[in-house]
């Protein structure tokens, strides 16, 4: 394994040895680790989930506008569970509203959306900026001791018990990186997610109300 290739490089033990040796600030990173998995799991599978092709999905509400296959297009829409397809099937169910009302109407499907789509990122940002946290408040009750090993010590100091207490105390500095690093990148690339389905409701449905008043304006003057 890589990990166990560069412990040997390092001369450092692996495994449960090595945890052992970062002190009881160790639990909460493997916490944290656990999190950062979980979560980043749930987010990929709810997102891909939601993922949709958004000219599609349009081209369908336009065709129910247009009475064109109106009722097949219809279930095909209501068959999608992403949140484009959520803010169109809102739209379509209030047709007989006037634009500003569609206007809020699609505003607070989207932001229930939203929410639906964030859920759980909060947690990963924080994960991200405390676990670097509790790796140097491990690092520092860590060099705490390792000096009062050494100012309880009479005669010469040994260098090698003050090194050894040192890189021990550095360990959960090391893991609380390697838990936020991977966790910023993940929320990053997650965040952009939402951000792209958050354009997609925005764009297509302020085309839909545009298309609707539009065409509710020619049955107006038709009549």
């Amino acid at each position: 394994m890589f990990w166990d290739q560069l412990l040997q490089q390092i001369d450092l033990p692996s495994g449960w040895a090595l945890f052992n040796k970062g002190g009881v600030l160790m639990y909460p990173l493997l916490l944290c680790s656990v999190l950062v998995v979980s979560i980043a799991m749930e987010r990929w599978l709810r997102l891909r989930k939601a993922r949709a092709h958004a000219e599609s999905l349009y081209g369908i509400a336009e065709r129910i506008v247009t009475q064109q296959d109106a009722d097949s297009a219809y279930a095909h829409l209501r068959a999608h569970t992403g949140p484009l397809a959520a803010v169109l099937r809102v739209l379509l169910e209030s047709l007989s509203q006037d634009k500003a009302d569609l206007e809020e109407i699609a505003c607070m499907q989207a932001r229930r959306e939203l929410r639906l789509l964030n859920a759980r990122l909060p947690a990963l940002n924080l994960i991200a900026g405390l676990a670097p946290l509790i790796g140097l408040l491990g690092t520092v009750v860590g060099m705490v001791k390792a000096f009062q090993q050494v100012a309880s010590m009479q005669g010469a100091v040994n260098p090698s018990l003050l090194a050894g207490g040192i890189w021990e105390a550095l360990l959960t500095t090391v893991v609380g990186l390697v838990v936020a690093i991977p966790a910023l990148i993940i929320h990053h690339a997650l965040e952009q997610r939402v951000k792209r389905y958050a354009f997609e409701m925005d764009y297509y449905g302020s085309a839909l109300i545009r298309l609707l008043s539009r065409s509710e304006s020619l049955n107006a003057q038709s009549q």
